[in-house]
């Protein structure tokens, strides 16, 4: 299996999962890998497809803490933040990834149209018995199939196996062969659908939450309410979770300056981004990073 590496993108330097070459697949990712996502919150910036063979993993994928289990398939679209909290002893994971590269090549978003908005507000699917060893299986044939001396995954045959994903999952999902916990379908769950996808889209640049009430066409009190109700946080929480992520990953996975990184954030003056950091982590950014 090609070697996996945190790759710093000299252009934003942030710290970024990404893929060495265009398609990884393996089927026996353990408790070691797991575990080096625990050390602080991880942008992903490939695509990544995962199955939980069997054991279980704590993890929080963008704002949200989830308890992974055997037949869980899990989501991970460019963009999302992820940190392992707890993995059991006995954990296996397969996945198959797509590099940001790839993806940039196959017009990834649109082919994600069907899945996009169900993967968005819960990257979690759990899978009946029979479709999940269905997984279980295609993933371990592409691994062997990786390992040949001789690789069969051209370009073309990478493409369709990302569309198979991609299909299969939206089918499975139409059919109710997967099911997902606390999927939104109210209208105040579609507001915080909307609200988390501008949020993830503008936290750095956008701080005011009156921006997000105005583009989602909602008073400020009443977007208010509606996002507390159905999180049980409020709209300013919410970004400032995005933010402090960032930072974190930014100070533990860079060189970049505090400096730097303040503007990167939007933040006017370091001295503001120290007081905001400060006041959510009980610490300085630089006390955090040499922590």
């Amino acid at each position: 299996m090609p070697k996996i590496d945190l790759k710093i993108d000299d252009s934003k330097k942030l710290p970024q999962f990404d893929l060495p070459i265009d398609f990884i697949v393996y089927d026996n990712i353990t408790s070691s890998l797991l575990n080096f996502y625990g050390k602080f919150p991880c942008k992903i910036e490939a695509c990544i497809f995962a199955f939980c063979v069997k054991g279980t993993v704590k993890a929080t994928i963008n704002l949200w803490q989830y308890d992974i289990k055997e037949n869980d398939f899990i989501v991970l679209i460019p963009g999302s933040f992820i940190q392992i909290h707890e993995v059991s002893e006995d954990v296996q994971i397969s996945f198959a990834g797509f590099s940001s590269k790839f993806l940039k090549t196959v017009n990834f978003w649109k082919s994600m149209t069907s899945i996009l908005m169900p993967i968005f507000k819960n990257p979690i699917l759990s899978m009946q018995p029979q479709l999940a060893q269905v997984y279980s299986e295609a993933l371990s044939l592409l691994t062997k199939a990786s390992l040949l001396p001789e690789s069969i995954l051209t370009p073309n045959l990478t493409k369709g196996v990302l569309n198979i994903f991609v299909d299969s999952l939206g089918e499975s999902l139409k059919k109710n062969l997967v099911s997902q916990k606390n999927v939104p379908s109210t209208r105040e769950q579609d507001i915080l659908a909307e609200f988390l996808q501008l949020a993830f889209e503008n936290y750095r640049e956008e701080h005011k939450i009156s921006f997000y009430a105005h583009e989602i066409n909602l008073t400020l009190s009443h977007f208010c309410n509606v996002i507390s109700k159905t999180t049980s946080m409020t709209p300013q929480e919410i970004i400032m979770h995005l933010i402090i992520m960032d930072a974190k990953t930014q100070l533990k996975g860079t060189d970049t300056t505090v400096t730097k990184i303040s503007s990167i954030l939007g933040f006017a003056t370091p001295t503001t981004f120290n007081r905001y950091f400060r006041t959510y982590t009980g610490m300085t950014p630089q006390e955090y990073r040499y922590n």
